[in-house]
Formats: C-alpha cells, structure tokens, sequence
C-alpha cells in the first residue's frame, strides 16, 4: 500500500514540475517577439557622406561645399564684418558670407541677417575661449532640407565655408572619412540654363 501511494505521489509531482516548465517557456517565447520589436524601434541611418558635401543654402538654393567634421560638436559658417543690431526688440546679427561655388568661377559674396539665437564659447587651441554668436538656417543636405545652428566665424583662411559638425548630423547620416562627395543637395532646385546675351544677374538675399 505504501509502495502504491509512494508512486501517486511521484507521479503527481513529475505532472506539476511538466506544467511549471511549459509555463516558463512559453513566457520566454512570448517575450522574444517584444525585444525584436524594441529594437526596429530605433531609427535607422538614412545616408553615407563623405569628409566633404555639396549643401544648398535655404530658401535660396545657393550652392556651396561644406567639411563634414564629426569631431566637432557644433557647426560653424564662415563670416566677416559681423555687426549686432536690435530689430523688433530683439538682438539681430548681420555678417557677410563669402563661398566658392566651382573651381575657376569667382567667389560668390553675400550679406545675411539672421535673429541671435545666443553666445556660445569656443576654447581655441591657444586655451584662450571666444564667444562666438549662433543663428540657425536652413540647409538642404543629402536631397533634404534640416535646420542647423552655426556659430559665426571668420573662415576665409580655411577651404571651407561652412563645417557640419555632429550635431548636425546626429541620427541622420554615417561618414565615410575616405570619401566626398556622396550625396546631391538638390531639394526640388533646377539650374536655369543662361543664354549667350543674358547678363549674370546681381545676388540678393531677403531676409
């Protein structure tokens, strides 16, 4: 008799540890689905771009190159006679932008006005820090238009007038340090095509 129950009671424990088990794996099984999901969540890079990239400078479409820099944290744009003004009861900078559009074409001058956004300070190689004023415009980089904030400096001794820097780029693009120019900076622009007689129209920019 002993023996008899002895075995029932075998039996029933090997039945409720089968059940704890299947439960255990069918918990694991559902939660699998959940972590694949998480991780499509993230978003995912969109384009390559080389150490330098032809952008559009918006709403004008004026074309210029910029280097891609992802050891710099902030973006900067290349300016001179920089001068601070109040307009509307806000501070307002104007500067002059100088920029190359093709190799063997002159350099091209333009005189922007933008709202100050703030100071940011620079530390210079030399430990001495410069403030430098920030504005945001509008870019068309990889066929898409993005608003970045350029701290203004004089960049004329540099080859480029504009530099990216990663938080420009943040989320949107890997860079491929070996290359240039991998991507297009059209944004819906159509070049016009220039009859022999036609006169090279003067540069104005609105603000």
């Amino acid at each position: 008799m002993i023996k008899i129950l002895q075995g029932q009671f075998y039996c029933f424990l090997a039945i409720v540890l089968l059940v704890a088990s299947d439960s255990v794996l069918s918990d694991n099984k559902t939660d699998q689905p959940e972590l694949r999901d998480n991780k499509t969540d993230q978003p995912e890079l969109r384009h390559i771009l080389g150490w330098v990239e032809s952008i559009r400078l918006e709403p004008w479409g004026l074309k210029m190159l910029a280097r891609i820099d992802t050891g710099a944290n902030t973006s900067s744009m290349s300016a001179r006679d920089i001068h601070q003004f109040n307009k509307g009861n806000k501070d307002w900078v104007r500067f002059t932008l100088d920029f190359g559009t093709e190799k063997g074409k002159p350099n091209r001058t333009i005189e922007i006005e933008r709202p100050i956004l703030r100071s940011h300070k620079i530390k210079q190689h030399s430990g001495i820090p410069q403030v430098r004023l920030v504005v945001a415009m509008d870019i068309c980089l990889a066929n898409e238009v993005r608003n970045v904030e350029f701290n203004l400096i004089d960049r004329r001794a540099l080859n480029y007038p504009i530099l990216l820097g990663r938080r420009a780029l943040a989320g949107v693009a890997l860079v491929d340090s070996s290359r240039t120019h991998l991507s297009k900076a059209d944004c819906g622009h159509v070049k016009k095509k220039k009859k022999k007689h036609d006169q090279p129209d003067e540069l104005t920019i609105p603000e």
